[in-house]
C-alpha cells in the first residue's frame, strides 16, 4: 500500500506528492483542502522516498504558517519543487558511499570501517604513502621523481589531507548530513587528483561544509528510520489527530496548552515518524527542555526565538524540574493515545520523570495560612485594595470604574468555592442559577467560556457567606443593567478573562502585605486553600471532587446525572469556614455602590 501522500494519474507516467491541508489552517486557503506537486519521476521506489522527505518539509511549512508566516499554496509548491530539484542534483553524491542506507547494519559497518581507516591514516608515518604518491604522479606522466624534494613533500601532504577529506565526506554521506557538494570534492572522490599548483591551495584550504538536513532521493540514500517506517505517520499528523479527539474532553485553554506543548516537543526532537520515538528521544527532549526558560512563549525576550537560538544565550535562567515533569505528565497522555492507536509500541515517558529535590518540591503552590487570610481579609486592607482601589482608578469615561467589583469578589469566591480564577472571571449572569432551592454557580463551556477538563463542567453551591456578603443581590443589580457577564469590566485576553485580576493580586495587593511568593503563594492559591479546608473539616472526599472539578473515583456515565444533589453539595461546602475573619465588616451596600 502506497503512502497517503503518494499519487499517480492513470494518464501520466509521473508520480505526484499530495498533502491535505490541516483542519486548523483550512480557512486560510479559500476552501482548498489539498494540493498536488508533480515529482517528474516515474520510479515508484524513488518517488516514495522523495514524498517522505517532502511530507516532512510540508509539515514544517504548516508550522511556519501557524506561527504567522503568510504562504500561499503556489508559494509552498515552489519551495517544495526546489527541494525536489536539490534532491536530484545531489543524489549522485549519496550513491558514491557504497553503503545500502536502507539497512542499518550496513550503515554501522560502513561507519566502523571509516573509523578504522581514519585511525590508520593518523597513526602512520608520512613516508608510508610515498609509494601511492609516486604511482599517482607516474599515472599523470611525471617520471622524474625525487622523494626528498620539497615539491614531493608538499604533494604528499596534500595527498594525506585528501585522504582525510574523503573519510570525512564519506562519513557525512553515510549519515545523510551534507548537501553542499563542490566540483573539487567530486574530483577528489573520483580520484581525479592532479599535482598542478592551482589545485594545491584549493585542497589545502578546503573545509567540509556544515551538516544540514539531507535530501532523500537515491535508492540508497533515504535515512534508516524513514525506510523502516515508510507507512508511519509523522508526529505532527498524530498530534493533530490527538488534539481533534481531545477537543471534546478538555477546555479550550487546556487544548491551547497542549498545542503549545506538542509544538515545542516537535521543535526539539523534529517532526519524525511517530514510530521512531524511543527512550533516547525522550532523553533528548528532557535534556533540552531543562535548559529552556519558563513560559518562553509569553516572554518577549524569548517568544520569537527558536530553541536553538535560546540555547546559544548564556544568561538564560532554566525552568524548574517540577515544570519539566509537568510537561512530561501531559505528554504521557499523547503517548498513551499513540499506543492505543497502534502508532507506537509503548509509552516511552513511563519512568522518565526527573528526580526533584526537596527544595524544588517545596516550591509547589501553597495554600494561604490562617495568618495570611487575616492580613488579606482585614476590612480596611481588603476594601482599600478592592473597592476603594477601583474607585481611585476611574477611567476617563464618567461613571465607569475599573475592575473594582471583580477585585472584591474573586478572592472571596475562590476561598469559599475552590473555583479556578478563570472560572470566576468568565461567569455569565445566566450561570447563577437556583436548583432545589440552592443557589449555584453553573460552570461550563457555553458562549465562549472554557474549562480545564470535562470534570470541570459542574455546579458549585454559592457558599452561605457569599450570600451574606450580598453576592446574589449584586448579581441581580448587574442583571438589571442589561449586561451578560457577572463582571462586565473584564475582557477576554490570551489566558482568558482572569489576567487583570491575577495581575492585581500577584503584582500589587499580595506583595504589598508581604503574603505573595513567586509561583508559590498567588491568587490561585485560594483554590488550594479551599480544598485543604474541606479536608480539615471532614467534607466527604467525593463531594470535594465534585465541587472543585476533580476527576472522581467513580463514574456516573453509565447512569447519567450528577452524583450528588444540590443539597448534599451545599451541606458539604457549608462546613468550610475561616476563624478570625470579620466577614460582616466586609459587607458592601451594592445598591448604593452600583445601583
Amino acid at each position: 500500500m502506497s503512502p497517503h501522500y503518494l499519487y499517480k494519474n492513470k494518464y501520466n507516467t509521473s508520480y505526484y506528492f499530495g498533502s491535505y491541508i490541516p483542519l486548523d489552517l483550512l480557512h486560510l486557503f479559500d476552501g482548498r483542502i489539498k494540493f498536488l506537486l508533480s515529482l517528474k519521476c516515474g520510479n515508484k521506489v524513488i518517488s516514495k522516498k522523495i514524498c517522505l522527505y517532502l511530507n516532512q518539509q510540508t509539515q514544517i511549512l504548516y508550522e511556519q504558517i501557524r506561527m504567522g508566516k503568510s504562504l500561499s499554496i503556489d508559494e509552498m509548491k515552489r519551495i517544495l519543487h526546489n527541494e525536489v530539484e536539490k534532491s536530484k542534483k545531489h543524489s549522485s553524491f549519496y550513491s558514491y558511499v557504497g553503503v545500502d542506507r536502507s539497512k542499518e547494519k550496513t550503515i554501522q559497518e560502513g561507519l566502523e570501517t571509516l573509523e578504522i581507516q581514519e585511525k590508520e591514516l593518523k597513526g602512520r608515518d608520512k613516508t608510508y604513502f610515498d609509494d601511492d604518491v609516486e604511482n599517482l604522479l607516474k599515472e599523470e606522466g611525471i617520471t622524474d621523481i625525487n622523494r626528498k624534494s620539497d615539491s614531493f613533500r608538499v604533494f604528499r601532504e596534500n595527498f594525506i589531507k585528501i585522504q582525510s577529506l574523503k573519510i570525512k565526506w564519506k562519513r557525512e554521506l553515510i549519515k545523510g548530513e551534507t548537501t553542499s557538494p563542490f566540483d573539487i570534492v567530486s574530483q577528489i572522490l573520483d580520484g581525479d587528483i592532479t599535482p598542478n599548483t592551482e589545485l594545491q591551495p584549493i585542497i589545502e584550504n578546503y573545509n567540509i561544509p556544515e551538516p544540514r538536513e539531507p535530501y532523500l532521493v537515491s535508492s540508497n540514500s533515504v535515512e534508516v528510520k524513514y525506510n523502516k517506517v515508510e507507512k508511519s505517520k509523522l508526529i505532527r499528523e498524530v498530534v493533530d489527530e490527538f488534539l481533534v479527539l481531545r477537543k471534546g474532553t478538555i477546555g479550550e485553554k487546556m487544548l491551547s496548552e497542549y498545542r503549545v506543548l506538542t509544538d515545542e516537543f516537535i521543535e526539539i526532537i523534529g517532526n519524525i515518524p511517530v514510530i521512531s520515538l524511543s527512550k533516547d528521544t525522550i532523553r533528548t527532549y528532557i535534556k533540552i527542555q531543562t535548559q529552556l526558560p519558563i513560559n518562553r512563549r509569553k516572554n518577549p525576550k524569548y517568544r520569537d526565538l527558536s530553541t536553538d537560538e535560546i540555547m546559544k544565550i548564556k544568561d538564560v535562567k532554566p525552568q524548574s524540574r517540577v515544570n519539566v515533569n509537568k510537561f512530561l505528565t501531559r505528554l504521557t497522555t499523547f503517548m498513551r493515545f499513540g499506543v492505543s492507536q497502534g502508532y507506537i509500541k509503548e509509552n516511552y515517558i513511563d519512568g522518565m520523570k526527573i528526580p526533584i529535590s526537596k527544595t524544588e518540591e517545596r516550591k509547589k503552590r501553597e495554600p494561604f495560612s490562617p495568618e495570611d487570610l487575616v492580613k488579606i481579609l482585614h476590612p480596611k486592607t481588603y476594601l482599600d485594595w478592592t473597592i476603594d482601589f477601583g474607585l481611585k482608578t476611574k477611567s476617563d469615561k464618567p461613571n465607569v470604574v475599573k475592575y473594582q467589583n471583580p477585585f472584591y469578589w474573586s478572592f472571596c469566591i475562590g476561598i469559599l468555592s475552590g473555583m479556578r480564577t478563570n472560572e470566576i472571571s468568565q461567569l455569565l449572569i445566566g450561570d447563577i442559577i437556583k436548583k432545589e432551592n440552592v443557589w449555584m454557580f453553573s460552570i461550563d463551556e457555553t458562549e465562549g467560556k472554557s474549562v480545564k477538563t470535562t470534570s470541570s463542567i459542574r455546579k458549585v453551591p454559592v457558599h452561605p457567606i457569599l450570600i451574606s456578603l450580598g453576592f446574589i443581590d449584586y448579581v441581580k443589580i448587574i442583571k438589571s443593567k442589561g449586561v451578560e457577564r457577572v463582571f462586565p469590566e473584564l475582557t477576554k485576553q490570551r489566558d482568558g478573562y482572569s489576567t487583570k485580576i491575577s495581575q492585581h493580586y500577584n503584582e500589587k495587593f499580595l506583595p504589598s502585605i508581604d503574603v505573595w511568593k513567586k509561583q508559590v503563594k498567588v491568587l490561585y492559591s485560594t483554590r488550594h486553600t479551599f480544598i485543604n479546608r474541606c479536608y480539615n473539616k471532614g467534607v466527604d472526599r467525593d463531594i470535594i471532587k465534585s465541587i472543585v472539578g476533580h476527576e472522581p473515583d467513580f463514574t456516573m456515565d453509565v447512569y447519567g446525572g450528577d452524583p450528588f444533589t444540590p443539597t448534599q453539595l451545599y451541606q458539604g461546602i457549608s462546613k468550610v469556614s475561616y476563624k478570625n475573619i470579620r466577614w460582616n465588616r466586609l459587607k458592601i451596600d451594592w445598591k448604593k455602590l452600583i445601583g
